[in-house]
């Protein structure tokens, strides 16, 4: 008689598929652009277990993700890698959603998963907010040759990112037909958790982008920036595009410039120019699609300009409506309470 031999079961393979394909973008509504960051965590993780403990990918299963080695992962892409707190936190948690969808689909690995939950963010200091001025957006955007179709096709770029506040990843999804180049003009954005939102868009640059889709012949369902390829441009095409044009401008001009800046440094810059002008949070929370007025504050909080000019009124106020005189100051609690009412 003849033994069969036992044969491995391996559910790794179909329950992150499941996890990246299904759970994520059709059960949670996640943008692809959220999918595709989590599903970089994972080859992030394939590399170091490749490369550290020797595991092909294939042969990964769920029991050998526990607490042990998803921290050597974490420590291997900080110390190794380079990658900051943020991002080693931002890898943590897809994989802690990966394995939280797993404890219910496969309760078998719970005792796994339940290892991984336990797993702590980092805490890192916040490094200051990277923006330009307001006089080196200007001088930015001088720098380039509209008669140079490069030079336009980049200059569209930098443009729309600031003056529309997108985030990088809605920049690469606009389409030709979501810029409405008669008056008013808008363009539709698509952000994050697949919410859309209409943000105006000024008629000297709808001017500069209609310039540059007529001399590149974009239809209306073309995405408006693609590559080489005729392709959709990536998200580190948009980066290159962006630290090239700011190189060129800071050797023009270093004085003006901080030492680099990435392409959310621009929907910075827009939302700090916004409320040094006295633009209210609401309205700049609303062009920038936060979900909350809170994650807008930060802008006003971070920035020293901002502060100063907060602090400034509140003094005037104080001082232009004192209305007490010496003798209601002498009783510290009364004086304190009307100030209050």
């Amino acid at each position: 008689m003849t033994m069969k031999k036992k044969t491995f079961k391996n559910d790794f393979p179909k329950l992150l598929s499941k996890f990246l394909m299904v759970y994520l973008p059709k059960q949670r509504g996640f943008s692809s652009n959220t999918v595709t960051n989590y599903s970089y965590a994972f080859k992030e993780l394939f590399d170091y277990m490749k490369e550290k403990e020797n595991i092909n990918p294939s042969k990964i299963t769920i029991e050998m993700l526990g607490y042990a080695s998803i921290i050597s992962f974490l420590d291997y892409l900080e110390n190794e890698k380079g990658v900051s707190a943020n991002t080693r936190n931002n890898r943590l948690a897809a994989i802690k959603s990966f394995m939280a969808y797993v404890s219910y689909e496969a309760p078998e690995y719970v005792n796994t998963c339940s290892t991984v939950s336990k797993i702590k963010m980092k805490k890192f200091e916040s490094k200051p907010m990277n923006y330009l001025t307001v006089e080196a957006t200007e001088f930015l955007f001088s720098t380039f040759d509209q008669n140079d179709p490069g030079d336009l096709r980049d200059l569209c770029i930098i443009l729309l990112l600031y003056e529309s506040g997108a985030r990088v990843s809605e920049l690469t999804a606009i389409r030709r037909s979501e810029i409405k180049l008669k008056a008013p003009h808008t363009l539709i954005l698509h952000g994050k958790g697949n919410k859309s939102r209409i943000v105006p868009i000024d008629a000297s640059v709808v001017r500069i982008i209609k310039r540059y889709t007529d001399l590149y012949g974009i239809d209306a369902e073309d995405f408006l920036f693609m590559n080489i390829h005729g392709e959709q441009l990536s998200r580190k095409g948009v980066a290159y595009i962006v630290n090239k044009c700011f190189q060129r401008a800071k050797q023009m001009n270093p004085s003006l410039f901080p030492e680099r800046i990435s392409p959310h440094s621009l929907r910075h810059s827009k939302a700090t120019h916004l409320l040094e002008n006295g633009v209210n949070l609401i309205y700049i929370r609303d062009l920038l699609g936060h979900a909350s007025v809170t994650t807008t504050e930060i802008y006003s909080k971070t920035n020293p300009e901002i502060k100063r000019k907060h602090l400034e009124e509140a003094a005037q106020n104080l001082i232009e409506e004192e209305e007490f005189n010496e003798d209601e100051k002498d009783n510290l609690e009364e004086w304190l309470n009307k100030m209050i009412r």
